[in-house]
């Protein structure tokens, strides 16, 4: 049987009513409980716990019953350590009040009064009666609005355990010293991995070696794993990277690090393998993909007209990908938006059109973008592409000038740039104001011709976004007509005296 609480404290009736929370999804409070502890809901949330909150107030007969099974209940949990955190919130009683309260039932969970906004909370949470014992899970959504009867503690275990809610002794879990390996680069010959500690980890060990070589040494040694990289390893006790070199192309490694405690104790070895990329030529593949706007990218027809290219190999929905992306349309900019020296493109190996749709709008590309299904796929395979992002430099003679500009930053690609001479530009495809004042090119969009005309101009060039010139006319006078019927949509440049403007042919 509960009792209901009324506006007047005084008149406390006894009901055969079932009561429950009448919400279905959590709402976040922070408060602080009869210790001083501050509780915030969704941190405890968000780390992965249910909360199992009892509403009560101390002067409620069937509070004062249920109590001492929650609390036993809580003990046989783990006690606020492991899949549950338990608390209990009073509408109507002062921190003095409550500390009374936890003595005499022997609560060591926080308990929360009206003195650290306990009475808000109920309200918050439509509480009518009392007590009423909600769960929440770590979504945020209430999957008990109301656990009653509580005629023992079986009963609450009873009611937790079908949501995945294990026993446990009050001890805090124990977390053993690891540490964690990211691979960061895989070349030919050489391969970059991040070791990272966890805070139990007070040093580490770790090397490189292929798994025949790891036992013959550990055999010759008499020593096992663990014992072998404490003994010859790299020793380290914080987050380094490190670059291990003179690898064998094409070939299968393993990389191995053993943490220990701070009495020397080894642990469980952390693994990772890699594969080093597969030697040869110093020439790039030629490849055909389809950009989003539906333009055919053709990788030596640009080489061989003259330009570098400098290809940008990502992922969709990858944050290592994300994070290169504000150097690379500084670097585009910096280079004259494809309309000189360098041509720059991006190739995603996993990215749907759509996908690569909004990469693009998301980031402001304006360079060429070859989705998984336009080609992409078959590119990083064929390439092939090992880590991402992977920036590649290739030459006008089809060779690499490097096969991964690493760390992908726009330092890097200006020291790689300047390597090869290569030169900055102002992007060129802007309108020039003194130039537009003497040159008119309409009607723009165009469908079947574009009109150009101005004053004493000569030369007349039409690049397309690729930056791929498409004709070249010499004017006869102020004013020419240039045939578009032919034309495929899309963006086109007219240069003219070493300015641009830009036009669009739609049909």
């Amino acid at each position: 049987m509960k009792k209901l609480f009324t506006l007047v404290f005084a008149m406390l009736l006894s009901v055969n009513v079932f009561a429950q929370c009448p919400y279905t999804t959590a709402f976040d409070f922070q408060a602080t409980d009869c210790h001083g502890t501050q509780v915030n809901l969704f941190e405890i949330l968000d780390g992965g716990q249910y909360v199992l909150i009892d509403f009560f107030f101390t002067t409620c007969g069937p509070c004062q019953q249920a109590t001492p099974k929650i609390v036993e209940s809580y003990y046989a949990f783990g006690c606020n350590m492991h899949d549950v955190y338990y608390m209990e919130i009073s509408v109507s009683d002062g921190n003095a009040a409550c500390q009374n309260w936890v003595n005499n039932y022997g609560v060591e969970y926080p308990t929360i009064g009206t003195d650290g906004g306990g009475a808000t909370i109920c309200s918050t949470y439509g509480i009518q009666q009392y007590p009423t014992v909600i769960l929440i899970a770590p979504d945020h959504s209430i999957v008990i609005q109301d656990l009653w009867p509580i005629g023992s503690a079986q009963a609450v275990i009873n009611a937790l355990t079908p949501y995945g809610i294990e026993e446990h002794d009050c001890t805090a879990p124990v977390n053993d010293p690891e540490v964690t390996i990211f691979v960061d680069q895989v070349l030919e010959t050489e391969v970059t991995a991040t070791f990272t500690p966890n805070e139990e980890c007070a040093s580490y060990y770790y090397m490189m070696a292929t798994e025949e070589e790891f036992n013959q040494w550990t055999a010759a040694a008499g020593l096992n794993l663990a014992e072998y990289l404490h003994t010859y390893g790299f020793p380290a006790d914080s987050e380094i990277s490190h670059t291990f070199t003179d690898l064998i192309a094409d070939t299968e490694y393993l990389i191995c690090a053993v943490p220990a405690d701070a009495d020397g104790n080894l642990y469980e070895v952390a693994q990772e393998d890699v594969i080093t990329i597969p030697g040869g030529s110093d020439i790039m593949p030629d490849f055909t993909g389809t950009d989003l706007e539906g333009n055919e990218i053709h990788l030596y027809s640009i080489l061989d007209a003259g330009q570098y290219v400098l290809i940008n190999f990502f992922l969709t929905g990858d944050s290592y990908s994300e994070n290169v992306m504000n150097d690379m349309i500084s670097a585009y900019h910096l280079y004259g938006c494809n309309q000189h020296d360098v041509f720059f493109m991006e190739i995603s190996g996993n990215g749907t059109s759509d996908a690569c749709q909004t990469w693009v709008e998301t980031f402001g590309v304006e360079y060429p973008t070859i989705s998984k299904e336009n080609g992409g796929q078959a590119i990083v395979q064929n390439i092939p592409v090992a880590l991402y992002p992977t920036i590649m430099l290739i030459r006008p003679d089809h060779t690499f000038a490097q096969r991964d500009i690493y760390p992908p930053t726009l330092e890097y690609m200006i020291q790689y740039m300047e390597y090869e001479g290569i030169q900055q530009y102002e992007c060129d495809d802007s309108v020039d104001e003194d130039i537009a004042k003497k040159v008119s090119v309409y009607p723009n969009p165009a469908n079947d011709f574009v009109k150009i005309e101005g004053n004493n101009l000569d030369n007349v060039q039409i690049f397309n976004i690729l930056g791929q010139k498409v004709e070249e006319f010499e004017m006869q006078g102020n004013e020419l007509n240039i045939a578009t019927s032919n034309y495929e949509n899309g963006v086109y440049f007219v240069k003219i005296g070493g300015k641009t403007q830009r036009f669009v042919v739609t049909h």
